[in-house]
């Protein structure tokens, strides 16, 4: 496996991963904290193969730390600045003093006892980030008290020789079997299942006032999806609004607010207007149906119905949402008429951060606040319409608006990184190369009019 590095901002990158795990952390009360004593540490990894790090490292911390706990996640320069420092600590109940010699040996499970069968691990994982870790010649460590928790701390260099690093933008990653699959959060072996409540991204949420029914269709659903549950419309919109889950399966009798209403509600609400709908009804009468799709639902389905064919068809319905998601961020233009809910989010989402591009210190909280969105709220909206984190999006708007303003030669290259909030020119020309394979100068020598 080849490391394909690029020059980028280590901070931004594990805080994209942090932000993946905040609904499963907040699900279970545990309190994520991202420590930087600086803004932004360059660096040159390749990012396709350090995000399974760090996924299976947060993974494991969320997956042994008891409920209402902590997890502290910690990035410092090392080495006088030669290298780089993340450390992620749990408040978990620690390693055996027998498992510590064998903890980065492929297929070594340790002592799991206490964890149910669907969050056991294959013993891969710590063993695959030990590896990817020395790809980087970087190192892996840990420390741990029995009862007190575990800190696993990766050490890479700032700067890595050439033959490590990328140089053609159009290369594919190199380790193409390890991509995560749509859905799950940490499983990198291909043979692994998707488990339970941890190891899984997804969230559906249940609505559905009967509570036998309620269970049944929790209990089905956990065994690949995490899943929250209502057991009436209002709480089950203002859950929807909160967590912005990626499907929602819901009864439609129900008191107080039917679920023909709460989709109308869905689709009204940009927050939620993506989120893929599954109606479950007794009525069976075919302009019933009809009915429920005209308010805006994916997919009705009649009580009793087969659970192989609801989870079959959550399946689908996520899988076509990924293709939807894909084929917007390929064809998205904001001057398209008649733009639908989620166009007209990004659209919102574009001109907020373009209003603001100027500003260094412009963060995920900053564009939420404009948006009356909370963070979480952002991020899984974002995530759901365009498949990428906010950091990255503002990324990416600044650099496109950096290839604009390169092509006018009245303003300098301090001038433009200055106008679209980069901290320093240095860090706006490394941001550039990464981007655009050219530095600023090469750029405006190539595109600029003479």
């Amino acid at each position: 496996m080849a490391v394909r590095a690029t020059r980028g901002d280590l901070v931004a990158f594990v805080r994209e991963i942090v932000e993946v795990f905040e609904k499963p952390a907040q699900l279970r009360g545990i309190e994520l904290q991202l420590l930087s004593p600086e803004p932004e540490l360059l660096a040159s990894f390749d990012t396709n193969l350090l995000d399974k790090v760090f996924f299976n490292l947060l993974a494991n911390a969320v997956k042994f730390t008891p409920d209402r706990g902590t997890i502290t996640i910690s990035l410092q320069p090392a080495d006088e600045g030669r290298s780089v420092q993340v450390s992620i600590a749990d408040t978990g109940r620690g390693i055996s003093e027998q498992d510590r010699a064998h903890i980065f040996e492929w297929f070594y499970q340790g002592d799991q006892s206490g964890l149910g069968t669907e969050t056991k691990g294959s013993g891969i994982g710590l063993a695959l980030a030990h590896g990817l870790v020395r790809l980087h010649q970087g190192e892996l460590t840990f420390s741990s008290l029995a009862g007190r928790g575990s800190t696993f701390t990766v050490t890479l260099p700032r700067e890595l020789p050439v033959e490590l690093l990328a140089t053609d933008a159009g290369e594919e990653p190199a380790a193409g079997w390890l991509e995560e699959p749509e859905g799950m959060l940490h499983d990198l072996a291909p043979e692994a299942e998707v488990a339970a409540n941890a190891d899984s991204e997804t969230l559906v949420l249940v609505i559905e006032d009967n509570p036998e029914v309620n269970g049944f269709l929790t209990r089905k659903l956990n065994t690949d999806f995490q899943v929250q549950s209502a057991t009436d419309g209002h709480t089950g919109f203002r859950l929807a609004t909160d967590l912005v889950p990626d499907l929602i399966v819901c009864d439609v009798m129900m008191p107080g607010l039917s679920g023909l209403e709460v989709v109308t509600k869905l689709r009204a609400d940009w927050r939620t207007s993506h989120i893929p709908v599954v109606l479950l009804t007794a009525r069976g009468a075919a302009e019933q149906q009809v009915e429920g799709v005209q308010a805006g639902a994916d997919l009705y389905l009649t009580k009793p119905f087969n659970p192989a064919l609801l989870l079959e068809s959550v399946r689908t319905l996520l899988a076509n949402r990924a293709r939807q998601r894909a084929h917007f961020r390929r064809e998205f233009r904001l001057d398209e008429a008649a733009l639908t809910p989620d166009q007209q989010f990004v659209a919102n989402l574009t001109a907020t951060v373009e209003a603001h591009l100027s500003d260094t210190n412009l963060s995920v909280e900053d564009v939420a606040r404009h948006l009356n969105l909370t963070r979480m709220q952002l991020y899984r909206k974002v995530k759901a319409v365009l498949g990428m984190g906010v950091t990255e999006f503002i990324q990416g708007l600044r650099l496109t608006k950096a290839g604009e303003l390169l092509r006018d030669e009245s303003r300098t290259i301090t001038d433009v990184a200055y106008e679209l909030g980069y901290s320093t020119p240095s860090y706006f020309s490394s941001s550039f190369r990464a981007r655009y394979q050219v530095s600023p100068s090469e750029y405006r020598a190539q595109y600029a009019p003479h």
